[in-house]
């Protein structure tokens, strides 16, 4: 895929070049230390000259087929650029072999934030900001592609909806185009053009708003900059051990709180790329209603579960309950949206419900995902959505075998075949999810924590890992053959596997 006769996989490079410099700067401005800043300094060298001889070579190159040249694209920013973002990690933290400072990378660029650095404390305030600056280089090229790549060949999501997929099959252009050769991958880089002006003003200027209002709050600088760009992405990526915002209290946890629901709706982005931002539709859009029930229910049973043992005290404080609901409220979004930051008071949640793990309500949550045409991972709520009404309809039907539905814009909305689309992408992650359990299982992994990693990857949630399994580590308890699995299972989660079978359909070769 090419723009302008220059290579988009290039551009990227040349790009995380240029945002290598960063980390660089800031370890000058901050303690000096010559050494480091000069690993990032020599590392964007070598990325920038690998990707100014790329662009040379492929300056006007077409190639056979657009589908896999986007496809293509799309594999190699999640494969081959943390190869490129590995190597100031390994210059600069030599304890730690290559291979899982890849799978570090390949987590940022995922947008999965599993990491390998389990003391947070040990690690040099620069190499924080580049896996946070990683992750939201990640949850950029996400957008791009979802705009550019999945919403025209119905995919992603978008085949669920009749208004986001007017026309076409799954994995097909929409429309008839009549291009050929160099004209459809000029297409194809327009497409890339349009999106990139589409979202980066907003992922940009929401970035950097939420970044002020954090310090504001009283957060760290840093630790303000690196959650930002984590909030936004949805990757989860943490400077410090524990809760990430402790130190900007209620307030940051509260900011954090409206800016996640931005970043797991399409209407942030201008509705999938059907026009400017269209908050006011977010009552009535199926994604937020599914999304606020689901966060609401498991936040609610996990507050009023002991709540009538309470009732029975004389002097009960009212602070603790609501300390606990908001706990359970803010975590609960969190890991709905994929992101994975738990709250300062979500100890006090888990306390509160009396349950010793909650792993598998928000295992629950992971899964189901967040919103399509963003950052999040999982099955995305537009399925979920799509299986619901389907299941009501049937429902409905053995009460009612003659009635009809369709009635509505929200039933509209559907296609017809999108409950079907749905469940065959959901059949295909489970099957993903018992593949990927069963090869860690061979690599000697126990099977919770197993099945843990798995729908970590999958659904794009690192933390959940470790909040699943507090003594467990992606460094000691998953060995270097586990972690390989991994970061097939990764990349598979962010790529999804409807969209990997809609590249290798012969007739999109042709």
């Amino acid at each position: 895929m090419s723009w302008r006769g220059l290579s988009v996989f290039g551009l990227l490079l040349v790009l995380l070049a240029a945002m290598m410099l960063v980390p660089a700067v800031f370890v000058l401005a901050t303690d000096g230390s010559v050494n480091l800043a000069w690993a990032f300094i020599v590392s964007a060298v070598m990325t920038g000259m690998g990707g100014g001889l790329f662009l040379i070579a492929t300056y006007r190159r077409v190639g056979r087929s657009a589908v896999v040249d986007e496809f293509g694209v799309l594999l190699a920013a999640l494969l081959i650029m943390p190869a490129a973002a590995a190597i100031p990690m390994a210059l600069t933290v030599p304890y730690l072999p290559f291979e899982a400072v890849y799978f570090e990378m390949v987590s940022t660029f995922t947008t999965t934030g599993a990491s390998v650095f389990d003391d947070t404390t040990k690690v040099h305030p620069a190499i924080h900001l580049w896996r946070g600056m990683t992750a939201w280089l990640g949850g950029f090229i996400a957008l791009i592609m979802a705009y550019a790549l999945l919403a025209p060949r119905n995919l992603g999501g978008f085949e669920v909806r009749a208004d986001l997929g007017r026309s076409g099959a799954v994995g097909r252009l929409r429309g008839d185009p009549k291009w050929a050769g160099g004209r459809e991958q000029e297409a194809a880089a327009d497409r890339v053009a349009s999106a990139i002006r589409q979202v980066t003003p907003v992922y940009v200027s929401l970035t950097g708003g939420l970044f002020v209002l954090l310090v504001i709050a009283g957060a760290d600088p840093l630790v303000a900059v690196i959650s930002a760009m984590s909030t936004l992405s949805t990757s989860g990526v943490q400077p410090v051990n524990g809760p990430v915002f402790a130190g900007g209290g209620f307030a940051a946890e509260a900011i954090v709180f409206v800016f996640l629901i931005m970043a797991v709706t399409r209407h942030t982005y201008g509705s999938g790329g059907q026009g400017p931002l269209r908050f006011y539709r977010l009552p009535s859009d199926p994604e937020m209603r599914i999304l606020v029930v689901a966060v609401l229910g498991v936040s609610g049973w996990l507050f009023l579960r002991h709540w009538i043992g309470i009732l029975d005290l004389e002097a009960a404080d009212p602070i603790p309950p609501i300390t606990a609901f908001w706990g359970a409220l803010f975590t609960a979004l969190s890991f709905a949206t994929t992101t994975g930051f738990e709250s300062a008071d979500w100890d006090a949640a888990r306390m509160w419900s009396g349950l010793e793990n909650t792993s598998l309500v928000l295992f629950g949550l992971v899964i189901m995902g967040g919103g399509v045409a963003t950052t999040a991972g999982g099955v995305k709520l537009l399925r979920a959505y799509a299986l619901f009404k389907h299941g009501t309809r049937e429902m409905e039907r053995l009460v009612r075998p003659s009635s009809i539905s369709g009635s509505g814009s929200a039933k509209r909305g559907l296609r017809r075949e999108g409950a079907q689309i749905a469940w065959v992408f959901v059949m295909l992650f489970l099957v993903a999810l018992a593949l990927t359990l069963l090869a860690l299982s061979v690599t000697g992994l126990a099977f919770e924590p197993a099945l843990a990693a798995s729908i970590a990857a999958l659904s794009n949630t690192g933390p959940i890992f470790t909040t699943a399994e507090p003594n467990s580590s992606w460094l000691t308890s998953v060995s270097a053959e586990g972690r390989a699995v991994l970061i097939v299972a990764m990349v598979l989660g962010r790529v999804e596997l409807l969209a990997l079978i809609a590249m290798l359909n012969a007739d999109n070769w042709r």
